[in-house]
């Protein structure tokens, strides 16, 4: 453009928030700097999109919740490592440590509440944490996950005991990931689910948090199943024989052994 005129200047402003929510949350935000027009286009972009650790990490997505207006999301993704570490008398001991390595902090279930309220309605939710060794348990114990608009879910570092398992509270879920999660439950339910990955996951036996299992001991009651991805150490057999998959076949199911699904196709 001759001038050097603002080359975004004419664009509307969807247009404009569809290009923010490419963004980091954060840098987003920064946008703001850019001129008189920038100044609130963060608060209505489409996406939610955050990455860090520690206090000041807290407090900016705090921040950002309650400065963001009331666009829906169409994602909600947090990669964090919101671990706090255990305060006992015996945090020294590496025999006490070695299965108590603290616990997530309370803040990621207020944050993933507000993305599933009526007011945010996310449809995709994304939730990577950095140690799987004390993955975040959600404090909901029915309906962790519920909402009508999720279309897609992925979990990274979580355990999921029992009705936790149960998607049906998501009617409209088509793709589900879980890596390096600890399932702990009989069946791991959804009537709608398409494209299923189980990456990496324990089972706990018993509810023994030192009896883990790499073995899958949850079934899947999943009907409209039609893709797999699961980590190759499972018996395939499993899955194709046993879970009563009617629309999965063998060519269906992907096997991997890496604990990555980030490029897999949703």
């Amino acid at each position: 453009m001759s001038g050097g005129g603002d080359l975004f200047g004419a664009l509307p402003e969807e247009l404009l928030h569809h290009v923010l929510s490419f963004l980091p949350s954060r840098e987003a935000v920064k946008s703001s700097l850019l001129s008189r027009r920038w100044r609130h286009l963060w608060r209505s972009t489409p996406a939610f999109r955050v990455r860090g650790n520690g206090h000041g990490f807290r407090l900016f997505v705090n921040s950002l919740i309650v400065h963001r207006d009331a666009t829906p999301l169409r994602s909600f993704e947090i990669d964090a490592d919101l671990l706090i570490p255990p305060k006992h008398p015996y945090d020294n001991d590496p025999e006490f440590n070695r299965f108590w390595r603290g616990e997530v902090d309370r803040h990621i279930d207020l944050w993933v509440n507000h993305a599933l309220s009526a007011k945010c309605r996310a449809r995709s939710l994304v939730v990577r944490l950095e140690e799987e060794l004390a993955p975040w348990r959600p404090r909901r114990p029915l309906r962790a996950f519920a909402s009508p608009y999720l279309t897609r879910i992925h979990l990274d570092a979580v355990h999921l005991v029992g009705r936790q398992l149960d998607f049906s509270c998501c009617p409209a879920l088509l793709r589900l990931a879980l890596v390096r999660c600890r399932l702990e439950g009989d069946a791991l339910v959804s009537p709608s689910l398409e494209r299923l990955a189980i990456v990496d996951c324990q089972s706990e036996i018993g509810g023994d948090p030192e009896a883990l299992d790499e073995m899958l001991h949850t079934s899947l009651s999943t009907p409209r199943l039609c893709f797999l991805e699961i980590s190759g150490n499972y018996d395939p057999e499993q899955f194709l024989e046993r879970m009563h998959l009617p629309l999965l076949t063998e060519d269906n199911v992907w096997y991997t052994r890496e604990a990555n699904v980030y490029s897999w196709q949703w």
